[in-house]
């Protein structure tokens, strides 16, 4: 909706973010379900494929207006921690869990300040 907007760029973060609440919602949930393998959610790697694909300049900054969201939830098969075949790590779920957290309620912030820019520019009160 707002791609291209600095609120476009939040409303995106926060949408990821929930995705990887999800993911560590779901590990943690089934820390001691036997043969369940944690789930990760990918991001770093697809934005970088995307911004490249979207520019026609070195220099241009890249936009895009896709309704791909440059991340994606994935299953690690590798490994397991316990003896019943599951991979998931609790000291390492609940690190995720608080930097998600921290993560999120930056961006909360961060969309309140661009609605009170708004309020502002439009004559609203302070």
């Amino acid at each position: 909706m707002f791609a291209t907007t600095p609120l476009g760029a939040i409303e995106t973060s926060l949408n990821r973010s929930m995705t990887e609440q999800n993911a560590i919602s779901k590990n943690i949930a089934n820390v001691d379900t036997p043969g369940y393998k944690a789930q990760t959610v990918v991001f770093d790697d697809a934005l970088q494929g995307a911004l490249q694909a979207h520019r026609t300049e070195p220099g241009h900054i890249p936009f895009s207006d896709s309704s791909d969201t440059g991340y994606q939830t994935v299953t690690d098969n590798s490994g397991t921690i316990q003896n019943n075949g599951n991979n998931v790590d609790i000291d390492h779920e609940m690190s995720q869990l608080s930097r998600n957290q921290f993560l999120y309620q930056t961006l909360t912030r961060a969309a309140a300040d661009q609605f009170q820019r708004f309020n502002t520019v439009l004559g609203g009160t302070q």
